[in-house]
């Protein structure tokens, strides 16, 4: 009796601790098929006609790389232990990866026919990326501030 209760607590530790690493892994899964996204879209010799290229293709980039960095900022935070550090340092680690996978998009851009490596193009992604991970570090307490966190008690005479 006292052996098959001490297995058994065991195996609910194994199985809650497994559901964690399941967890973790699949928030994984959606910066990674953001990345995907991202290498389809640059593998394409003309991804937007010519009249329509300049305004959206910034935008594009700010919003694809934006996006990326929160994805990324949404996996690392969910890592163990990660939750505990400072969100500045997660945050910053987002935007370091999103920066890097830019750089190696627009190496990759250089290989493909009709299109060229951009520095202004590198340039949008880690605006995207900043604005991102300034959004997830500031507005927060910004909104704390501004009277859109927790309702303060107020004392009536």
């Amino acid at each position: 009796m006292f052996l098959s209760g001490i297995l058994a607590r065991g195996r609910t530790r194994v199985k809650a601790s497994d559901a964690r690493s399941r967890t973790r892994a699949l928030r994984w899964l959606a910066p990674l098929a953001w990345m995907a996204w991202i290498f389809y879209l640059s593998q394409q010799s003309t991804p937007l006609p010519v009249e329509a290229a300049s305004a959206h293709v910034s935008f594009g980039h700010v919003a694809l790389y934006g996006g990326l960095a929160l994805l990324l900022f949404w996996a690392l935070h969910g890592l163990a232990g990660a939750g505990d550090g400072p969100l500045w340092l997660v945050a910053g680690l987002a935007f370091a990866l999103t920066v890097l996978y830019g750089a190696a998009d627009e190496v990759h851009q250089a290989f493909v026919a009709g299109r060229t490596a951009s520095e202004a193009d590198l340039g949008l992604d880690a605006a995207g990326a900043l604005l991102a991970v300034l959004a997830v570090t500031c507005l927060p307490p910004l909104l704390r501030v501004c009277g859109g966190g927790a309702p303060h008690a107020t004392r009536h005479q």
